[in-house]
């Protein structure tokens, strides 16, 4: 059966070769399969940091060998901690690389942008380029830069141009560093507990401050089958009945409004049939598509689970890839 990966990572290997020649932060240590980003956060894996880099053709092989029809590609992290020149130039290069993988294997790839946050205006420019000209579906981003966040209100020319462009915005976890997430290293801040924590808030705080009534064809995709969400939202709801908002919050709408119709979710990352009996309950089949989150998730992996997940063949196809063809007018 056909699938469409929304959630595939990967970094060009002349980013890599790069990042191995720098001193400072963000550093790779190739003989160790390390990429640091600061003194508490490291990616050390030697199957993520050989696939991230690989060839487009390796990438399609094991596409082919999980059945995998079309992935949608998307930056790492570490752009975001160059400087802001450095950034600038290597997010255009890294989305030339994506642009040149969708024209030599049509229908294979898909892009989302790669963006600098230092300079709004040039990043409102990039996914601008990347839509109009590169035929990108979106920009893929994360729950926080460092100190800053996508909720911070300079954020917002960038959030606007997205709305206008009718591009998606997939909001990737990243390691806190800030808060009571931040320390105790990836057991609190990393994948087992912040990732989601951290994107979660960021997904409140969009809602609260109104974004999306400001920009009310926005769309946001979450992954983790939308991280806290299918299990809080129902309290809620209930909790916020008789009123929309309290104070500060400015949003118009409760915020499952916003779940119906500006939120999707992705599989990435869960393979837990309660979890997904959750998120299929709470939000429906219609929100939910495929993502993978390879390399940092095996394909087989992904697919094995796929096959176990008990659903009727049509509600199977729209995770799989009809609702992101209609989502995003893949036909």
């Amino acid at each position: 059966m056909k699938k469409i990966d929304l959630e595939a990572h990967y970094y060009p290997a002349s980013l890599m070769d790069y990042f191995a020649t720098r001193t400072e932060c963000p550093i790779y240590y190739p003989d160790r399969y390390e990429l640091k980003f600061n003194d508490n956060f490291s990616i050390k894996h030697e199957y993520k940091m050989t696939h991230l880099p690989e060839t487009l053709e390796e990438r399609i092989a094991i596409m082919d060998a999980n059945g995998f029809d079309t992935q949608v590609l998307s930056l790492s992290p570490g752009i975001e901690l160059l400087d802001t020149k450095t950034a600038i130039e290597k997010v255009r290069e890294a989305n030339d690389y994506v642009y040149e993988a969708t024209q030599k294997y049509p229908g294979r790839f898909i892009g989302f942008a790669a963006l600098q946050t230092d300079d709004i205006d040039a990043a409102c420019e990039e996914l601008e380029r990347c839509v109009k000209e590169l035929g990108f579906i979106g920009w893929l981003t994360f729950s926080n830069y460092g100190e800053e966040h996508l909720d911070d209100d300079r954020f917002l020319p960038l959030l606007k141009k997205a709305n206008e462009l009718n591009a998606a915005i997939y909001l990737h976890p990243t390691h806190p560093v800030t808060g009571r997430l931040a320390g105790l290293g990836g057991q609190l801040a990393g994948s087992p507990f912040g990732f989601g924590i951290d994107t979660s808030i960021t997904t409140m705080r969009l809602i609260c401050k109104g974004v999306f009534d400001e920009c009310p064809n926005l769309k946001l995709i979450l992954g983790h089958l939308g991280e806290v969400f299918p299990f809080i939202i129902q309290r809620m709801t209930l909790r916020l009945k008789t009123y929309h908002k309290i104070a500060p919050a400015v949003n118009k709408h409760i915020p499952e409004y916003y779940f119906k119709n500006n939120i999707w979710v992705t599989t990435s990352g869960v393979y837990s049939h309660e979890a997904f009996q959750c998120t299929k309950d709470v939000f429906g089949i219609d929100k939910i598509m495929l993502g993978s989150d390879y390399p940092y998730e095996t394909l087989e992996d992904v697919a094995a689970f796929m096959k176990e997940i008990n659903v009727s063949q049509n509600d199977l196809e729209k995770i799989l890839y009809k609702n992101a063809e209609e989502l995003f007018g893949l036909k």
